[in-house]
């Protein structure tokens, strides 16, 4: 690996390994993959290590393409004016909207400048993708508005979602089969987001299938096992809610029980009266007034998982 010229100095005074997780940590979060692992590992680079100015530099960047310039401001701080990464705090700053006048340095401006254009290629993008949705040209549709999904995720995570929504919908609508802009959610967001996703959209557009996908993400999420319960008790009511609305498969069910039954006990205790009552149609029966109590608490649950 060849290292830039204000890491060389540190080659042999610093731990060559921690200089290579900080370039990629470095990588991941400036290429819209951010790897959380990497991330994490150099939380814990001492404040007094020379390298920690590059450190707090990842961090500023990760924060200003999550549109917080607070966080960034925080961050841009904790560097040393005399240490090398000092000479990208104006640009960052400017770029975050912390400081009114852009950085004179030539390098500064061509970088602000491409900025500027690539801006102007997702204006672009866009139009192309309401051509390609009115000539009914599926493959181009999904291939336009998943770039646009991908640039809007790194900045601006929600709205990204929001657009997704708004993509199954327009593929609905058509009666496409969705599958390549499926992919194209699955390598943007993960499997299991992705499929959160579109069963949002079903649950939401009162399409059939809500179960079945919420069914899918659902055991993604127990599979995975999520730290807080109060994550998956809030997936379980969207799921039985669902059911309510809609056949549900007693296949599924009963995959969901079991998992419930040895990570959960508790949760399927809970809901036992909701779960219990399982006929050969499939479907889940549950009284008018604890009907009425569910229906009214998913949505509650639901701002859980912000579209």
């Amino acid at each position: 690996m060849v290292f830039p010229k204000e890491l060389q100095p540190w080659l042999y005074t610093s731990d060559p390994e921690q200089m290579v997780t900080i370039l990629d940590a470095l990588e991941s979060v400036t290429n819209g993959m951010e790897n959380p692992g990497l991330l994490e590992r150099i939380k814990d680079i001492s404040k007094e290590s020379p390298l920690r100015p590059y450190v707090d530099l990842i961090f500023a960047l990760q924060s200003y393409y999550r549109n917080d310039p607070q966080k960034v401001g925080q961050f841009l701080q904790s560097i040393p004016d005399n240490s090398p990464p000092s000479r990208l705090k104006p640009l960052i700053s400017f770029l975050a909207g912390l400081t009114d006048s852009p950085p004179d340095g030539k390098v500064e401006q061509e970088i602000i400048r491409t900025i500027l254009k690539r801006k102007s290629s997702l204006e672009i993008a866009l139009e192309e993708t309401e051509l390609f949705l009115q000539k009914n040209q599926e493959e181009s549709f999904s291939d336009s508005i998943a770039y646009l999904i991908r640039e809007l995720y790194g900045k601006f995570p929600e709205s990204s979602k929001q657009l997704t929504l708004w993509a199954w919908e327009k593929v609905h609508e058509r009666s496409w089969q969705g599958s390549l802009l499926d992919d194209h959610l699955k390598m943007i967001f993960g499997e299991m987001e992705a499929t959160r996703l579109k069963a949002l959209y079903f649950l939401h557009s009162g399409q059939q299938g809500a179960f079945r996908t919420w069914s899918s993400f659902l055991m993604k999420l127990l599979i995975s096992e999520p730290s807080s319960v109060q994550v998956v008790e809030a997936s379980l009511l969207v799921w039985i809610y669902a059911g309510m609305q809609e056949q549900a498969d007693p296949d599924r069910v009963k995959d969901v029980f079991g998992v419930l039954e040895k990570k959960y006990p508790s949760l399927r205790a809970k809901y036992g009266k909701f779960l219990e009552d399982l006929t050969s149609s499939g479907i889940i029966r549950v009284s008018r007034k604890s009907g009425s109590r569910l229906s009214s608490a998913v949505p509650r649950q639901l701002e859980l998982f912000p579209s």
